[in-house]
């Protein structure tokens, strides 16, 4: 019996301990404002293309991938729900991935894939388009790459 005791105080003196409300929380859930556009590529609907936004403050990444007409939604936390407002660079590169089966992506190409969008827009340090995501105003985004 004497030895039960102070496990059982230990026991629970951690387990109330771990109860605190100072715990870290997760990252800040910032408000999104719609985001839709089209990328062309020489001036021309630009299909299968990943579009980033890159904010300024590094806080969130919201991404799109063009359809058969280079149109897109911009997605941050979920499907369509668009972006914080603020300042962001963006890059776009061919999107690789195809599903094989619901839920199951295949993987890229042996060799590698090749990809008629310029490779200056594939890196934040590269592009040259940057946006401002504004709220209250429609943010249909323009992106041409040449």
């Amino acid at each position: 019996m004497k030895l039960y005791l102070p496990f059982a105080f230990i026991l629970g003196m951690t387990a109330a301990l771990g109860c605190g409300s100072d715990a870290p929380k997760g990252p800040e859930k910032l408000t999104t404002t719609p985001v839709d556009g089209i990328v062309t590529l020489n001036g021309k609907p630009a299909a299968e293309v990943s579009i980033s936004l890159h904010h300024s403050e590094g806080k969130v990444a919201p991404r799109g991938i063009s359809d058969k007409d280079g149109k897109f939604s911009i997605a941050t936390y979920g499907k369509d729900d668009g972006a914080p407002a603020g300042k962001y660079k963006v890059t776009a590169a061919k999107d690789m991935t195809k599903e094989i089966s619901p839920g199951v992506l295949a993987p890229p190409p042996p060799g590698g894939f090749k990809s008629d969008i310029p490779t200056k827009y594939e890196s934040v340090n590269t592009t040259d388009i940057s946006v401002e995501i504004k709220v209250g105003e429609k943010n249909s985004l323009k992106i041409d790459l040449k």
